[in-house]
């Protein structure tokens, strides 16, 4: 169980990122190696995912793992779940054309999740998770986030 005292609750993310050559870059992650280009188009190698795919799989990511946290702790049971992340940007923003921020407008979130349990324990986990994900708890003072959920392939108001 978790103390009340800040210090020593505190977590750390470390990314070492090293340029290779061009636009393709390896980062060290703990023990991961992750490697990130360019596509081809803008004169990449298109060797591995942008920045902004890293960027919005990691609100993806975040919100499974958080969902399954949460789900596990209110023995929800769960036979399937999928998180689609999208997020908007303006590329205009990348040379400062009219002014043009290229911050992502929108990141919607989609959660596709098949159950045997009531559709209300699933919706009390999925605003859990969205209180509890520290990616949507970052972007969200900044980005307007929005959240959908799918439960048996019926939409659900949350």
């Amino acid at each position: 169980m978790l103390s009340n005292k800040g210090a020593d609750t505190l977590s750390t993310n470390r990314a070492e990122v090293k340029l290779i050559s061009g636009q393709y870059s390896e980062a060290r992650v703990r023990t991961f190696t992750l490697v990130q280009d360019e596509p081809e188009s803008v004169w990449g190698t298109g060797k591995g995912p942008t920045p902004t795919d890293f960027f919005i799989a990691s609100v993806g990511f975040c919100e499974n793992v958080i969902f399954a946290r949460n789900a596990s702790m209110a023995n929800l049971t769960i036979d399937s779940l999928q998180t689609t992340a999208t997020g908007t940007w303006d590329r205009r923003g990348l040379f400062d054309i009219d002014g043009v921020k290229p911050s992502f407008k929108t990141i919607t979130v989609e959660t596709k999740i098949t159950t045997k349990d009531p559709v209300q324990k699933v919706v009390e986990v999925a605003n859990q998770t969205h209180r509890r994900c520290p990616v949507h708890a970052t972007l969200s003072r900044a980005t307007e986030m929005i959240f959908r959920l799918n439960v048996n392939g019926q939409n659900v108001p949350l």
